[in-house]
């Protein structure tokens, strides 16, 4: 009996112990994980390090979560213990399969992931509609501004009074000690006390003498609501009286005024008595300056407006400096000053600003950034925020959007147009000019619709040969280009910018015209060039420079100065221009190559000495390398194409990565490399692929199959698949495994079909005369040999086919003869291939 309960404790003991160590162990075998955790100044950053596999990120309104395909060990505890502004609440979630962390409700969330690490960034919510108060100081142009008018007392002391007697009504059994007599007359005539005196502030005014007689008491009218002060009102010092029970009611209420005011007069010091002025009315406060008020920020003498906010940024200290350097900011944005106004952003971001202060100046931010034409859409508060009714949200809106998407830009441009007619001068004609050269690449109507206005606001004070240019560009667009040459010869007598552009083009015109041809062209541009070295408009003479060279074939030159735009320009203030003029000379030089016979060095050249400029200058698609990688495998330079696609399938992601892997595994299989190709495939097949990428990438698998040998996994990877390049596959396969039968007839059918070449009519008969069915070499021969005539496959069907009769076939001994000649002629070609000692040493 008891040595069965001994084994049934020890089995109990024993199974407990299992199932307390098999969890430690399953957590001992789990994989660490990496996680990092930061403040920055405007967001804060959880950084997962070392992940193998991508993992999901869920964003929620008020926090998210990290899921794992298996669990691993989460550094809960030390991630918990760093300090964070913006993150809290980490938590193991799923047995370690996730992570859940918390945040601000509507807090600014993004997820990234560089290679192998997945980070999110978590800023703080946005402030929607806020409007800032107006600045701590005037300017010396402001009018005065009147004080608030005092609050009425009577309506005060009547407010106070219903609130006692509401408290009252809410605790009628609130414990404490009940009013004396003089409180009891004091509350019940308070109105009529309110109308003999004055309230009384921390500095009351000099009292009145005793001997000064005062009206009997009136029946006070009903009290009025009073508006609410400008600023709080003076808070009254409550004071206690004690006075011996009055004979009259109005004598008692006389008596406690008495008292209050001597205890005063004995605490503080009597203000001087006021001097009886005639004073003018009131002057009504201005309204603070609107976000968007561009005149009344510019003001109307440049001068004064800018020494007072520069007196203003130096007398003030912490929000109030924050203000004024918003103002200056504000000011600079009015007057079209990028420079100034971008140093105060940075001058006020210095200060630790305050969230509204934050919010305002990256509208500041922003604002600058369209300006100059540099701001990102993506990241923009003008196109992330529904503009509304408001037109300078659509002004700002389409300034940001112009440079990259005009079809969007264009979408408000009535608004702007009729807003712009209020900006000050200077911002006006530079956000016009930024309109104008965006929707003067391909949109007419618009162009002409800004030109007007351009005519309209500045024509008789413009001299810089602005509006001529544009005008001229309008023609060229109107397929005008008799019209469009002579604004741009009326522009280019204008100084500066604008007026070399329109030489420029002038000359473009005439070239396109017939009335100078490229030699020409070319002595004039480099003429323009030389005259105007170190002007911003040199990038554009380098790149029509550069095109003209390649018109004529002066390949070489034309990538000298392609790296002259990259090396001189691309790091400079210049740099964008730079980079657009580059892109349209890289177009340009790419044409060019893709015409010029495979083999040339100039794709080689171009590679090795301006690779860097060229992903400088290429847009996001990485459009241009791509094209460089293609002209690089179709000249034979197999391992400079790979390697620079490798690159790029490194850096891609999504879609343009399957794309970009399609690409080289091309190349590599046309090299011979199928291995590597299945590894490419392999490693840049996205989740969820369009019909056709996974078509392509179906086709590849099976020519990389094939090419290696493995027909049945080739056949197998185009199921589903039909046309013209799966069948051609499919016979490839069958021939290179042997099936001769079948292979003639895969190619037969696709030659049938109309889709076959001369490679497949040769590899039909080929495969016809393996499996010995010389009848149909003889109809492929009869069929087909026009066709072959002119390729490599020549003469292939006459060899394969039987002789006709008449012909007298080959002796025994012309054969022998032949056999003989071949081997002396092998062992002539051993001799040499072996050296000069090897052949003395075979012929002593």
């Amino acid at each position: 009996m008891y040595p069965c309960k001994d084994r049934r404790f020890s089995a109990m003991i024993a199974l407990l112990m299992m199932t307390t160590a098999l969890p430690a162990l399953a957590a001992s075998a789990r994989t660490p994980v990496k996680l990092q955790i930061g403040d920055h100044a405007d967001f804060s950053r959880l950084a997962l390090v070392n992940a193998r596999e991508e993992p999901e990120v869920e964003i929620g309104p008020c926090g998210g979560r990290i899921s794992l395909a298996k669990p691993a060990a989460w550094p809960a505890e030390e991630i918990a213990a760093a300090y964070s502004k913006r993150m809290t609440g980490f938590q193991i979630a799923e047995d370690g399969k996730g992570f859940s962390l918390e945040w601000s409700c509507g807090a600014r969330v993004r997820t990234l992931r560089e290679r192998n690490i997945t980070m999110i960034d978590v800023a703080g919510p946005p402030v929607p509609g806020y409007k800032p108060e107006p600045p701590p100081f005037m300017f010396e142009d402001a009018p005065p501004v009147a004080e608030a008018p005092a609050e009425d007392p009577q309506a005060e002391q009547v407010a106070q009074s219903a609130a006692a007697q509401s408290a009252a009504a809410q605790n009628p059994a609130a414990p404490g000690p009940g009013p004396s007599l003089g409180e009891e007359i004091a509350a019940a005539f308070a109105p009529i006390a309110s109308a003999q005196a004055q309230p009384i502030p921390l500095r009351p005014p000099a009292p009145q003498p005793p001997q000064a007689q005062q009206p009997a008491p009136q029946p006070a009218p009903a009290a009025q609501p009073a508006p609410p002060p400008a600023q709080p009102p003076a808070m009254a010092i409550p004071v206690k009286t004690t006075a011996p029970a009055p004979d009259t009611l109005e004598q008692s209420v006389r008596q406690s005024v008495d008292q209050t005011i001597r205890k005063l007069q004995q605490t503080d010091k009597p203000a001087a008595p006021p001097k009886a002025t005639v004073t003018a009315p009131a002057q009504p406060e201005p309204p603070p300056l609107r976000p968007f008020d561009l005149t009344a920020w510019a003001g109307t003498d440049y001068v004064a407006r800018k020494q007072a906010l520069e007196q203003a940024i130096t007398m003030s200290s912490g929000r109030a400096r924050v203000d004024a350097l918003i103002a200056m900011a504000r000011f600079a944005l009015a007057r079209a000053m990028s420079e100034e106004g971008r140093a105060a952003l940075d001058a006020a971001d210095s200060h630790d600003p305050a969230p509204d202060q934050r919010y305002e100046l990256r509208i500041l931010a922003d604002a600058f950034r369209a300006l100059d034409g540099t701001a990102d859409p993506q990241d923009s508060i003008f196109v992330r925020t529904p503009p509304g009714a408001a037109p300078d949200h659509h002004v700002w809106r389409s300034a940001t959007l112009a440079p990259a998407r005009w079809s969007a830009a264009k979408e408000g441009l009535p608004i702007v147009l009729k807003r712009l007619l209020d900006y000050p001068p200077d911002l006006r004609a530079r956000l016009l000019t930024l309109l104008a050269e965006a929707a003067g690449v391909f949109d007419a109507a618009s162009l002409n619709m800004i030109v007007l206005e351009m005519i309209t606001l500045d024509g008789p004070n413009s001299a810089d040969g602005r509006i001529d240019y544009f005008r001229g560009r309008l023609g060229e667009l109107q397929n005008e280009p008799a019209a469009a040459l002579e604004r741009y010869q009326k522009a280019a007598q204008a100084p500066g910018l604008y007026g070399h552009r329109a030489k420029i083009r002038s000359i473009e015109l005439r070239r396109m015209s017939g009335a100078l041809d490229d030699a020409g062209t070319i002595a004039e541009l480099e003429a323009l060039r030389f005259a105007w070295r170190g002007d911003d408009v040199e990038t554009d003479a380098l790149a029509a420079l550069g095109e003209a060279y390649t018109r004529v074939g002066k390949t070489e030159q034309a990538l000298e100065l392609f790296g002259v735009l990259g090396r001189r320009f691309g790091a400079t203030a210049r740099g964008r221009t730079a980079l657009s003029a580059g892109r349209s000379l890289l177009m340009v030089v790419m044409d060019r190559l893709e015409q010029t016979r495979p083999g040339a060095l100039d794709s080689l050249a171009l590679q090795v000495r301006h690779g860097r400029a060229i992903a400088q200058m290429d847009d996001e698609e990485a459009t241009q390398q791509r094209r460089l990688a293609r002209i690089l495998a179709r000249d034979g330079y197999v391992l400079e194409a790979s390697r620079l696609l490798h690159a790029l399938a490194e850096e891609a992601r999504g879609t343009r990565r399957t794309e970009i892997g399609l690409e080289l595994a091309r190349v590599l299989l046309d090299s011979g490399r199928a291995g590597e190709a299945l590894e490419v495939l392999g490693s840049t097949a996205g989740s969820a692929l369009e019909p056709a990428l996974a078509e392509r990438r179906a086709l590849l698998r099976a020519e990389a199959f094939a090419t290696d040998g493995d027909a049945m996994r080739a056949i197998d990877s185009l199921r589903g698949i039909a046309g013209p390049e799966a069948g051609r596959i499919r016979a490839q396969s069958l021939f290179r495994a042997g099936e001769w039968t079948a292979a003639r007839a895969a190619f037969a059918e696709l030659v049938d079909q109309g889709n076959g070449g001369p490679d497949d009519i040769a590899y039909q008969a080929l495969a016809a005369f393996r499996a010995g069915d010389q009848e149909a070499v003889n109809a492929t021969a009869e069929r087909h040999r026009a066709r072959l005539a002119g390729t490599r496959w020549q003469g292939l069907l006459e060899a394969l086919a039987i002789p006709p009769a008449g012909n007298k076939p080959l002796a025994a001994a012309e054969v022998t003869r032949q056999l003989a000649a071949a081997d002396a002629l092998a062992g002539v070609l051993q001799r040499w291939q072996a050296g000069p000692e090897a052949s003395r040493k075979a012929n002593p």
